[in-house]
């Protein structure tokens, strides 16, 4: 019998504890005055979903596809939406952020309390862990990160403790209705991707969630779950033995094989807090192994993220940013492309591999570096994908950082003439989607000014000693080489870069308007990348063959 036959009788209680979310870790309520209550509720109508839902359904839902669809929520409100006294709130206020509205202060602080008040009067359900969840997404992204990691602690929790990672917690709780059990399921594995996602930001392996048994079965595709028409839920299992599959049997949803890859890298990076010259080569086969496998099992109808009306699956997007980023973290440790002290201000940068992996010159080692340069322009092409910047996760904005300092390494040390032109054109791509990004999100913000820094360090300060000036000889020809399938030859740099400020001698941000104060042109005759007049989105912001390309979401067309 299945396990929704006959689910086990002790695992049928999961009634939760009614305890209130405490207030001693940092996301409870914060105090709000009379007026400033009273403009939120007025701009609202009374009327929770009058306002911002809509930008909610519209910028952040497609890549975070958990919660009710939006004509589903709407039904649910109308009848009996006391179970989403705490959802709307959240909702409402990521919303805002992407309105802009100047009430969304307000309506932060009405979420964190709508939160905090969780369990002390109704027991806790499934639509308490997607409040959390969004909730710590949004805090994390405006850059309250202690804060947002202490709420996605709660969340991971409590979804244990009522169950919904297991098979049966959808069935019973959902009231006989396939779409909110269709809800639950979704909402286990957001929960689960988004510690992976947490992770991959703050490069701390394994996952919260890491070596948990799981038995929840998997979303259907989106189309199916925004009609509201619900087929038989595939399983993991089906999924782990897809490979032996007819072709017709082997097509999973967009949500289903995103849920797939994570589990695959979570199995594979599980060991890479401890990465050692020994295990490094073994942790990047393996992941390679899962990435390769995971790509020649998708259906071609999978491996096209353009659909046929034009829009982008965003799942499959994410899947393919959170690959070459891997690729990038992972392959550059062993690669010949120099790290800098600079990169550690930029919070969103891992930790540099031991001296042990560094400065390697092999052919081995120049292998890695041609799969990180292949990774950074996959990387690139995604972002000129027909689509709406800002529709995107905010998790792309520590995946674009580390991919942009990568390839300022690049630019350093590898790319010479025309390769090193377009270089920078595509840097200034990746900029302009994190500066997009930092319209919405105070973290965006941040590491926008975070790699301008790192940018101007790995090219030259001018305002460096002179005797630090002094730059590593050319590479002698003579060096081991590799070569790009695009003709592009690879030499291996100095395994070392020059001596760097202390952190308290970089310059502020008003001190980095003029750059060319910083740059030591001399030093480097073909990287003019930094000059007076330069913007990193200087490419969105200027008219191209009569047409207006400066807009607020950089849709490419």
């Amino acid at each position: 019998m299945t396990e929704r036959q006959t689910p086990d009788s002790s695992l049928q209680h999961h009634v939760p504890p009614q305890q209130p979310f405490p207030t001693t870790t940092g996301f409870g309520p914060a105090s709000v005055s009379d007026d400033e209550r009273s403009s939120s509720s007025d701009s609202q109508s009374n009327s929770p979903n009058d306002q911002f839902l809509p930008q909610y359904y519209s910028f952040f839902h497609a890549a975070h596809p958990c919660v009710l669809p939006q004509w589903a929520l709407k039904q649910r409100l109308a009848s009996n939406g006391q179970d989403l006294h705490a959802l709307i709130p959240v909702l409402q206020f990521i919303g805002s952020v992407y309105a802009k509205s100047t009430v969304s202060p307000v309506l932060k602080v009405e979420a964190e309390q709508a939160v905090a008040s969780i369990g002390t009067s109704t027991p806790i359900t499934g639509f308490d862990v997607q409040a959390v969840l969004l909730l710590s997404i949004a805090v994390y992204w405006a850059n309250e990160p202690d804060k947002a990691l202490s709420l996605l602690d709660k969340t991971i929790a409590v979804a244990l403790e009522l169950g919904m990672h297991r098979q049966y917690y959808a069935y019973a709780n959902g009231n006989n209705d396939p779409l909110v059990e269709e809800c639950w399921r979704r909402t286990w594995w957001q929960v689960y991707m988004t510690d992976a996602h947490i992770a991959g930001s703050t490069s701390t392996f394994p996952f919260r969630t890491s070596g948990i048994e799981m038995s929840c079965d998997l979303p259907c595709d989106e189309a199916e779950y925004e009609s509201g028409k619900i087929p038989r839920p595939r399983t993991l299992q089906d999924y782990d033995m897809r490979e032996f599959l007819d072709d017709n049997e082997r097509i999973f949803s967009s949500f289903a094989e995103m849920v797939g890859l994570t589990r695959g890298l979570d199995l594979a990076l599980c060991t890479r807090k401890g990465m050692t010259i020994a295990n490094a080569p073994t942790i990047c086969s393996n992941a390679d192994a899962t990435v390769t496998a995971w790509r020649s099992l998708l259906p071609p109808s999978k491996k096209d993220l353009v659909r046929e009306d034009g829009t982008v699956d965003e799942l499959l997007f994410k899947a393919n940013m959170i690959i070459s980023t891997y690729v990038v973290e992972l392959h550059r440790q062993l690669s010949t492309l120099c790290y800098s002290e600079i990169e550690s201000i930029a919070h969103c940068s891992p930790a540099p591999p031991p001296e042990s992996l560094r400065g390697c010159n092999t052919p081995e080692c120049q292998l890695h570096t041609a799969k990180v340069l292949r990774a950074i322009d996959g990387f690139d092409d995604l972002l000129t994908l027909p689509t709406n910047i800002a529709t995107h996760t905010p998790f792309i904005i520590c995946m674009i950082s580390n991919l942009v300092i990568a390839h300022l390494a690049a630019c350093r040390f590898h790319y010479q003439g025309q390769q090193l032109k377009l270089a920078r054109e595509r840097i200034r791509l990746s900029m302009g989607a994190l500066k997009v990004l930092g319209e919405y999100w105070t973290m965006g913000q941040r590491t926008y000014r975070e790699v301008g820094i790192v940018a101007r360090e790995i090219l030259g300060l001018k305002n460096v000693p002179k005797q630090q000036q002094q730059l590593p000889s050319p590479v002698p020809t003579t060096t081991p080489t590799a070569i790009l399938g695009n003709g592009t030859m690879l030499q291996s740099p100095p395994t070392s870069i020059p001596p760097l400020q202390a952190k308290g001698d970089l310059p502020n941000e008003a001190e980095m308007l003029d750059i060319s104060n910083y740059l030591d042109q001399t030093g480097f005759p073909d990287l003019q990348l930094l000059d007076s007049t330069f913007d990193f989105c200087g490419l969105f912001d200027m008219n191209m063959g009569g047409a207006n390309v400066n807009v607020p979401y950089m849709t490419v067309v």
